[in-house]
């Protein structure tokens, strides 16, 4: 019985020892990879079932990408539908065969070594496994796998999945191929990840359009991708320019890159460097050196008077740009009704010639207008546009009716005066009339003639000083008339002028050749007017009325009076003269009043020195003088007399030690002052060109004094250079102020310092 009990007790042991073990033994779930990559192509393409990498322009044979390798128990069986569980694997990663790798080409040939991995990276709690694979330029697909027992958990191997083995023969690697490609494995428990690289075919940046850009300034263009990237100066190549500068936006999709031309190049490309990382179309940018150049064109009518002409330009023009009628040189006739056709380049206007004439020139002055790349134009047409036209009939002649002694008419009116005083010799003086109707022409030998009464200042010290006297337009000289808006000239003697169509002898009254004993004239350079003095002027027509009278005498000739008023110095430090010129219109306080009203004569404020008015016209083509070409005047021009924008006291420019020009530069007062550009050339003659890329701001309005600095970083030295400043208004209308000469190297002790009274406009 013991014998018995005794293998009752072995025999129950060892059922319990085996029920223990039973219990302590749970059935194994298998274990499976789960491989995965960051797909692009669903966002890409739309192609939700395709896992792959959409390769944005990169021209690079190698594209590389990161597996995620994920082991998990799967317990999705019909008892058990719980989610999928991370499980720790070990021994992954520790042979080179835990990952294979297979490639394919676009027509689905499988290339040897196509595919490369980098060493597996495990997490912390061995369940996730990474690694970086690469792939060749003609990779299309890659074919990732793990082998059966590549892994195990911490007791036993759990996964399982078979892989086909390495082809050896023809029919293997058919069989291979069948397998990879066309997904014939027969194994359904097979774990495979296929991911295609789709290489982008279209230019994935999109640089800026090409475009006009000026030669002497740097410019952006803009490169555009479809998805954040990160851009360097190795991957862009610039053809006769540099890359001076490459910013992103701030989600890296928009690259903003600053070109910088080099000099005397005509086209800057921008291309993809061609070991760059990206691919793009190449960009021309055109540099742009002239400015938009006008062509003119119009029918003049057969029966003379007024016909439509046309002004189009051979580019877009600056946004903001308008041409203005005071921007056109008309010589002959009148422009008016000024209109840009929208869409386009052109501009219509109606063109009226002047009763008489046979030409009219006409011609965009230099300045006018600009092209979208900020560059201006020169004088255009060149030459000149001339119109051949039949002339009309002379528009009845009229007398003016008797006006306020001391205000003038307002057609007729003694608007300017060229004298010299305290300084140089005496030159050509004259006197100015003016017809300002638009219509009718005044005929100075109509009834008695018409009359100047000069009163010279009773200088009884001066051996040379002149005589009053009185010239009669209808008893002498081949002055008869003053045709609509023109003038003649009563000059001492002969004098040079630019411009002999604008003084014919028909409108110039010769005092020296024609009353010499009237005014005490002993020689040619002899004045029939005071020099330092004064005189006194009144205009009378042909029925003894009087017109206009000018002067700071009394006009009463047998007293010797004194002066009213001293007469303003015409001498500049240069030994240039300045005529004054008489105010058409009153300016108090920062305004204008009275506009076409002749201002009164015989007041010293009625007149202005030429030298500190805007001039009307000044430019090269319809400049005059009559005298000396240094001469600051309008003579053969209405000029109204309205003082500069801004009275500028001060423009001086000086090289310092480093190499740079400061300039510098002082106004008295200001007027609707927008601001100030600087203007640069090596001659004189030459063309200046703006130096300063924005504005200077003005003052705007004001009566007190400022003072401007800017700075010229691109001077050389040993280089003469010339300097320009011009003033803009609030309207837009530019002014030339003054010009300056600077010598390339002016050393500490010898900066060049020039005043106002040393400053001549330009008139070149």
């Amino acid at each position: 019985m013991f014998f018995n009990r005794s293998r009752f007790i072995l025999i129950l042991v060892v059922l319990l020892v085996a029920g223990f073990i039973s219990l302590a033994t749970p059935a194994l779930a298998a274990v499976v990879p789960r491989l995965a990559v960051v797909d692009e192509l669903a966002d890409v393409t739309g192609e939700t079932n395709t896992t792959g990498i959409q390769v944005y322009g990169i021209r690079g044979e190698l594209v590389s990408f990161e597996l995620t390798v994920t082991f998990q128990k799967d317990n999705n069986t019909p008892d058990n539908l719980t989610d999928d569980v991370n499980t720790e694997v070990t021994g992954f990663g520790d042979e080179d065969g835990d990952i294979v790798l297979f490639a394919a080409d676009g027509d689905d040939r499988i290339i040897e070594n196509g595919a490369t991995s980098l060493r597996i990276q495990r997490n912390t709690d061995g369940s996730v496994y990474t690694t970086t694979i690469t792939a060749r330029g003609n990779v299309a697909k890659v074919f990732i796998q793990v082998p059966a027992g590549a892994a195990k958990t911490p007791t036993t191997i759990e996964n399982s999945v078979p892989i086909p083995g390495a082809a050896t023969g023809a029919a293997e690697s058919t069989a291979l191929h069948n397998t990879l490609i066309d997904n014939t494995d027969p194994d359904p428990d097979r774990v495979q990840l296929v991911v295609n690289i789709l290489r982008s075919a279209a230019p994935p940046l999109a640089l800026t359009s090409d475009k006009f850009v000026r030669g002497d300034t740097p410019f952006t263009v803009t490169l555009t991708s479809t998805k954040p990237i990160t851009l360097t100066s190795a991957d862009l190549k610039v053809t006769d320019g540099y890359l001076d500068s490459i910013v992103p936006d701030t989600a890296r999709r928009v690259w903003t890159l600053t070109i910088v031309p080099l000099p005397g190049r005509t086209k800057i490309t921008v291309e993809a460097a061609s070991n760059g990382a990206y691919i793009f179309q190449k960009g021309t940018f055109t540099v742009d050196t002239t400015g938009p150049v006008a062509t003119i064109a119009g029918a003049p009518s057969l029966s003379g008077g007024s016909f439509p002409m046309t002004i189009a330009f051979n580019e877009s023009l600056q946004a903001g740009t308008t041409l203005l009628a005071s921007e056109i040189n008309v010589i002959g006739g009148t422009i008016t009704s000024l209109t840009p056709i929208p869409g386009s380049n052109v501009y219509s206007a109606i063109l009226t010639p002047n009763p008489a004439v046979k030409t009219v020139i006409v011609q965009v002055k230099t300045g006018a207008v600009a092209d979208v790349g900020g560059v201006q134009n020169a004088a255009t047409p060149s030459p000149a546009h001339t119109f051949t036209v039949t002339p009309t009939a002379a528009p009845p002649v009229t007398t003016p009716p008797a006006t306020t002694p001391g205000r003038g008419s307002d057609d007729v009116t003694i608007s300017e005066i060229m004298f010299a005083s305290d300084g140089g010799t005496n030159d050509i003086q004259w006197i100015e009339l003016s017809n300002g109707s638009k219509t009718q022409t005044v005929a100075l030998d109509a009834g008695a003639g018409w009359e100047l009464k000069i009163e010279n200042y009773d200088d009884q010290g001066a051996a040379n000083a002149p005589l009053s006297g009185t010239i009669n337009f209808k008893n002498k000289g081949r002055v008869k008339t003053i045709p609509p808006e023109e003038s003649v000239l009563i000059v001492s003697s002969s004098g040079r002028n630019s411009d002999n169509t604008r003084f014919a002898a028909t409108r110039v009254f010769k005092v020296y050749s024609e009353l010499p004993d009237e005014f005490g004239m002993r020689t040619r350079r002899d004045t029939f007017l005071h020099p330092t003095q004064g005189f006194h002027i009144e205009l009378v027509d042909g029925s003894n009325n009087s017109i206009d009278e000018v002067g700071n005498l009394d006009g009463r000739t047998r007293t010797a009076d004194a002066p009213a008023w001293k007469l303003p110095n015409g001498w500049t430090a240069d030994g240039d003269r300045s005529s004054i010129i008489r105010r058409h219109r009153e300016y108090r306080n920062g305004r204008y009043f009275n506009k076409g009203i002749a201002q009164d004569g015989t007041k010293q404020n009625g007149w202005i020195l030429a030298l500190n008015t805007a001039f009307l016209d000044y430019s090269k083509n319809t400049e005059t003088w009559y005298g000396s070409s240094n001469d600051y005047g309008t003579p053969g021009i209405r000029a109204a007399g309205h003082p500069l924008p801004v009275q500028l006291s001060q423009f001086r420019p000086d090289l310092t030690e480093t190499g740079t020009v400061v300039i510098q530069w002082t106004t008295e007062s200001e007027v609707d002052n927008a601001g100030f550009n600087i203007l640069r050339s090596q001659t004189k003659t030459g063309e200046f060109k703006r130096i300063n890329a924005q504005l200077i701001p003005g003052a705007g309005t004001t009566a007190e004094r400022n003072t401007y600095t800017w700075t010229d970083t691109t001077a050389k030295p040993n280089v003469v250079y010339y300097y320009q400043i011009e003033d803009v208004s609030l309207d837009g209308e530019r002014q030339t102020l003054a010009t300056v000469r600077l010598r390339g190297f002016v050393s500490a002790k010898g900066k060049l310092t020039t005043q106002w009274g040393e400053l001549k406009r330009s008139r070149d």
